[in-house]
């Protein structure tokens, strides 16, 4: 419990300055940025302006499955706000983002790197892509704030399995779930790992029952409705068959043969084509769509195997590039600098977090008091899970740098974990 302790008292000392330096960042940024919450390029605000018109979790009259239902559902008392819609999902941003900071702080606390956390927490602050995409009506915010929640939750969990903080980490694992699905096989990695820190056979199996009961109370509105309304418990959405699809079609295999591989690719032969295909016009032409996208990837993937290998490699680079892609063939010089200082950014603190997952990995030592193996710190554990179930799916499924939003707090702890290290600092 002393660790525990300690991360509490460093908490009340440091957290007052860094969430009024995270606000003064994030809100700043936020005004700063010209056009901030116009874009809504998945149609959150849409399907939250449809919950308000009508009542229904869907286009129109249509229900639907395609989009994950908790940033919508978030973001629905706030649209019903009419033309003071757009300032208070800035103000939802901006408390999601200096909360996430604030929770990282405790996070690397808890990971035992004490006076440095702040560190982990500042990078988190600033970090270009968190930044960017609190501009837009997307899930990244939410999803952020999720992820740290949830590790927060595991690690004390992992440290004391109570019945309090396993249904903690089993509620927040889920509720990342229904923010983003590409979080559901972390929670299933979470139910088959968690247990074994109990010290009997009695205190695993409540550690079991209590998480996936804890994640089921969550998970279970949203399956129920799906039940209900298509006929199929769905757990996730009805949006991963078009985005494997994306990832694995005739006419991207043929651009990553014809173009540079860091090249943009225009989907949108694609998309007229699959308009031509797939319907989603009632619950059942939904589940049809998505079926046959995933019939068509699969199809695809086993015509093309070598092409498939190729663009999972691209995937996973594209995934984790320090570099954003220049979207725009007429970019200015100011926003060319501007993409190139990320990359710079990035650069530095991705070879950082990989020194630092490799220190966590064969356990490198304090050389001075004979520090323990950083798995001895088992919240580390779940942060290599994380990092590692993403990059798994993205190895699939369509990806580019924003994917790795929520895996960014885990690879700031790493960064700093690193640097701790290099400069002959004691991290324990």
């Amino acid at each position: 419990m002393g660790d525990i302790a300690d991360s509490r008292k460093g908490f009340l000392t440091a957290w007052p300055a860094l969430l009024i330096v995270a606000l003064l960042v994030r809100g700043g940024f936020l005004l700063a940025t010209p056009h901030a919450l116009e874009s809504d390029p998945d149609g959150y605000r849409a399907l939250a302006q449809n919950l308000v018109e009508r009542g229904i979790f869907g286009y129109g009259e249509t229900p639907t499955a395609y989009r994950p239902p908790l940033y919508p559902l978030i973001l629905t008392p706030l649209v019903a706000l009419g033309d003071g819609s757009t300032a208070a999902i800035g103000i939802l941003h901006v408390v999601l983002g200096v909360a996430t900071v604030g929770l990282a702080y405790r996070l690397a606390n808890l990971w035992g790197l004490e006076r440095l956390s702040v560190v982990a927490a500042g990078l988190v602050a600033v970090d270009p892509l968190l930044l960017m995409q609190s501009t837009i009506v997307m899930t990244e915010t939410l999803a952020v704030f999720l992820a740290v929640l949830a590790l927060i939750g595991l690690t004390l969990a992992a440290k004391q399995p109570t019945t309090a903080r396993t249904a903690l980490a089993g509620f927040a694992v889920a509720l990342a779930s229904l923010c983003r699905p590409t979080f559901l096989p972390w929670m299933a990695l979470g139910a088959l790992v968690l247990p074994w820190y109990g010290l009997t056979r009695t205190d695993r199996l409540r550690t079991f029952a209590v998480y996936c009961l804890a994640a089921a109370v969550v998970l279970a509105p949203w399956v129920v409705r799906n039940q209900v309304r298509f006929g199929r418990p769905i757990a996730g959405t009805t949006h991963g068959g078009y985005t494997l699809l994306l990832a694995n079609n005739r006419l991207y295999y043929d651009h990553l043969r014809r173009e540079p591989w860091r090249s943009v690719w225009p989907a949108d032969a694609l998309n007229e084509w699959w308009l031509t295909r797939a319907s989603r016009a009632t619950p059942a032409d939904e589940l049809g769509a998505d079926q046959l996208a995933y019939d068509e990837a699969i199809d695809t993937i086993r015509r093309e195997p070598e092409m498939f290998l190729y663009s999972s490699l691209l995937r996973v680079a594209w995934l984790w590039s320090p570099l954003p892609h220049q979207t725009d063939p007429q970019e200015g010089t100011p926003e060319r600098f501007a993409r190139w200082a990320v990359g710079a950014w990035y650069v530095a603190e991705l070879l950082l977090a990989a020194l630092g997952m490799a220190a966590v990995f064969f356990g490198w030592k304090d050389q001075d008091r004979g520090g323990p193996h950083p798995m001895r710190h088992t919240g580390w554990i779940w942060g290599v899970f994380l990092l590692l179930v993403f990059t798994a799916v993205h190895t699939l499924f369509w990806t580019n740098i924003r994917m790795r939003a929520p895996l960014m707090p885990v690879v700031a702890a790493a960064a700093v974990y690193a640097a701790s290290h290099l400069r002959g600092r004691v991290v324990s």
